[in-house]
């Protein structure tokens, strides 16, 4: 156990020759703290952010993905921040895709061995309530997809994560030893004058932020119980048939394949914006044979370089069929959506992998999307949702603007990035209020059958009010109806699933792309369609009315369906029969 003098007020000065106080990031000893999250670590960035310390905390995962991605190249951790950042916080990444679950401060060693005379923060708590902090933690979206990651019930985490947190306050201590620049506070027993009594021969931290009122601490209790539950929480799959599982596995394997396929060898890149997996060498490399910044770790995985975020998509589905195939090479388009193979102006000139394509596309195998169809995703079979008792008579849609502008094929995201770069650009401006969920919600705005609303962006509204344009409808947090109108969007069936695993009916657009559960879901049979203007919605609602006993069947095969979309065996099953497939197309096998 750590002592209690260093635990709660640290060294009482710093030691000989270790970096003192200074004004400039560059003269400052670094600080990193090295506990695990949900342990005061918005507290401690907080603190030096006060103070006009420049810190740097999480950055959605950056840090840690720097850090790893650094361990496994031989580069200097951390070094695109160190000439201006003095703290660093929360360095872990935890992503809702198939990337490596990193808790990249218990690298302290490595930090340690790149910054001489840094101090080490060890921030800790009674460990039974860190890990139901942590349960709960973004609303238990966190530990679904850790449990994903690492192939566990939820239940078992608890365990799994009480031996990690013993493993690495072990090995710090043992690392640091008596060195005065390493540090621990008990954030259940520190005050805020003792965080600046331990870091005072380092840093002058004159302002201290409070620390978490008694409603905070209240709401945590509350929320005890739905944690407990999570324990309860059988592994995703265990209930499903093995016959059923199988079967489920090869119609998605049959209906990813491509409505016409011309094989050829994967020698030849199908289109220049493709990218190869090359599975032999652990490398992949763009059409024009350029290695991309992915380093395999030694588990098999895929880690990507911080500052190319652009790859995660491809670089997840490095990771997908990293762990079923052991070699091979395997073309990827994973855009959120490709036209590639639709016609002669958009050419695939050999069998490719991609997330979401054109109806009848050439050459295109369908791959889950990897930020929207992973399991432990919010928005996959798993999360809770309300019950048919708890889902009033509502008409609803939630979400936000997505599409194509079917004059520039500029997509409504793309159109936000360019407003926020360029207010005046006018391409943009069009492709906005062109797109069709966009003219949609303003032609039945003001219908009063219909509850629409988007969901809360700040960065799209940024981007709206610098173009000088109103949002068709309104902002509104998420309502459960017993109606969910699914739209067209640029990502395909990303909105789909999240509906289909509810106790709600779903009224699809139908929009001529296809995902890889775009087949599974019929019309009639699981959702009801609709036409791709809306203009038959009038009708589509009164049937719905009139049906209501077929409305609710509709949701029960839906959440059958999720059931075994939702098991991890099954997934695998079904990945393994498509890649067989393509490795067959590309005459592989």
């Amino acid at each position: 156990m750590p002592r209690p003098d260093r635990r709660l007020t640290g060294p009482a000065a710093p030691a000989q020759g270790r970096a003192r106080k200074a004004k400039g990031p560059e003269c400052r000893a670094k600080f990193f703290q090295i506990g695990f999250n949900k342990c005061g670590t918005t507290f401690i960035a907080r603190l030096f952010d006060m103070n006009a310390i420049p810190a740097a905390h999480w950055l959605e995962g950056a840090l840690a993905d720097d850090i790893a991605y650094a361990r496994l190249t031989g580069a200097k951790p951390l070094a695109r921040w160190a000439d201006r950042i003095t703290a660093f916080t929360d360095m872990e990444s935890v992503r809702f895709l198939n990337m490596p679950v990193i808790e990249a401060f218990r690298d302290f060693a490595l930090l340690d061995a790149h910054y001489p005379g840094a101090v080490f923060l060890l921030n800790t708590r009674r460990v039974e309530d860190w890990i139901a902090s942590r349960y709960l933690h973004r609303d238990g979206d966190y530990a679904r997809s850790v449990a994903a990651d690492r192939g566990v019930a939820l239940g078992d985490l608890a365990d799994l994560w009480a031996a990690d947190w013993e493993a690495h306050l072990t090995a710090a201590r043992r690392h640091f030893g008596d060195r005065p620049e390493f540090l621990e506070i008990d954030i259940d027993h520190a005050t805020p004058e003792d965080y600046r009594r331990a870091l005072s021969p380092w840093f002058d931290l004159p302002r201290i932020p409070d620390l978490p009122g008694a409603g905070v601490r209240r709401a945590r209790l509350r929320n005890l119980p739905r944690g407990a539950r999570m324990l309860d929480a059988p592994l995703p799959g265990a209930d499903q048939d093995p016959a059923r599982r199988d079967r489920l596995a090869r119609r998605l394997a049959r209906l990813a394949r491509p409505a016409l396929l011309l094989r050829r060898a994967a020698t030849r890149a199908p289109h220049d914006q493709a990218l190869c997996l090359d599975l032999t060498e652990g490398v992949m490399r763009d059409a024009g044979g350029r290695v991309m910044p992915l380093r395999r770790g030694p588990d098999g995985r895929f880690h990507l370089d911080s500052q190319r975020p652009g790859l995660l998509r491809p670089a997840a589905v490095a990771n997908d069929i990293a762990g079923i195939a052991r070699e091979g090479l395997y073309w990827l388009d994973m855009r959120p959506a490709t036209f590639a193979g639709s016609g002669p102006d958009d050419p695939a000139h050999a069998p490719l992998i991609a997330g979401l394509r054109r109806k009848g596309a050439q050459n295109l195998f369908l791959w889950p999307a990897p930020w929207h169809h992973r399991i432990g995703n919010r928005g996959f079979p798993g999360s809770t949702s309300p019950s048919p008792a708890a889902r009033d008579a509502a008409v609803v849609w939630r979400g936000t603007l997505s599409g194509h502008d079917p004059i520039s094929r500029l997509t409504a995201e793309a159109a936000v990035t360019a407003l926020l770069a360029d207010p005046g650009d006018a391409a943009a401006r069009g492709a906005v209020t062109r797109g069709p969920r966009w003219r949609f919600l303003a032609e039945r705005a003001a219908d009063p059958a219909l509850d629409l609303a988007l969901l809360a962006d700040p960065r799209r509204d940024r981007a709206l009010a610098g173009a000088g344009l109103t949002a068709p409808v309104p902002c509104a947090p998420p309502r459960a109806g017993r109606l969910h109108l699914c739209l067209s969007g640029s990502e395909g069936d990303a909105d789909l699933l999240p509906l289909a695993f509810g106790h709600a009916t779903v009224i699809r657009q139908q929009d001529g792309w296809e995902s890889f559960v775009t087949g599974l879901f019929q019309p009639w049979t699981h959702v009801i369609p609709m036409a791709e203007d809306g203009s038959d919605l009038e009708a589509r609602l009164a049937w719905a009315a009139d049906h209501p006993d077929d409305c609710r069947r509709m949701s029960e095969r839906c959440r059958r369906l999720c059931a075994g979309l939702g098991d991890p065996a099954g997934r695998r099953l079904h990945l393994s029969h498509l890649l067989a497939d393509y490795r067959r197309a590309t005459r592989q096998d």
